[in-house]
């Protein structure tokens, strides 16, 4: 009852323009309705809070194409897609220098290109209840197929949870309380490169 509250009243689209279907609501709105969920529930403050932070909805609407904000932004508005933003990792902690996450660009049968993602997360916030990661990744591009070098550099890539090879249907516990806090890991797992937050050519 509480996430399908969530979604009719637009509680994920809190900073997501209006003609996207969000409340566009400035910084201090969004700290006023954040600080009165957490004096009724810390795991409910940060399940609203994390959506309208860190993720998709805010690099998107900074960086994304147009296509990519026209599909994505209305869709987490309603919270018909549920987002998380994986940087965290065993090895590295939010270290984004020091994360092992990589992809690599290659050019498929059909000429288009992809990228092959490979990832071990931990300590996601909604991990385990998204439809779309935002991951964090070093791209390489040994074929410079992107033009951009054979080292892009660190990235973001969207990645639907249903694409084969991702896992999320696990859980962290570490305070005994309800919040969904959970890993994420992919092997080789393809997508298009259009995926890029900002698009290939981005």
């Amino acid at each position: 009852e509480a996430w399908e509250y969530m979604r009719k009243e637009g509680f994920f689209g809190l900073i997501i323009p209006k003609n996207f279907g969000g409340h566009e609501f400035s910084a201090t709105a969004h700290s006023a309705i954040v600080a009165k969920l957490a004096s009724r529930s810390g795991p409910l403050a940060t399940t609203v809070m994390v959506p309208n932070s860190l993720g998709p909805a805010e690099l998107l609407m900074h960086y994304g194409t147009d296509q990519q904000k026209e599909y994505y932004l209305p869709r987490l508005a309603a919270g018909v897609e549920m987002p998380c933003f994986a940087l965290t990792e065993p090895n590295a902690g939010s270290d984004a220098g020091g994360m092992e996450a990589h992809g690599i660009v290659i050019k498929g049968d059909d000429g288009e290109l992809y990228l092959k993602l490979n990832w071990n997360k931990r300590y996601i916030t909604l991990a385990s209840r998204a439809t779309v990661l935002g991951l964090a990744v070093k791209l390489h591009d040994p074929s410079n197929l992107l033009g951009k070098g054979f080292h892009p550099g660190i990235t973001c890539v969207l990645v639907s949870t249903d694409t084969p090879g991702v896992v999320n249907n696990q859980q962290h516990d570490p305070l005994l309380i309800p919040f969904l806090n959970c890993p994420t890991s992919g092997k080789a797992v393809v997508v298009s490169a259009d995926s890029i937050i900002g698009g290939a050519d981005g």
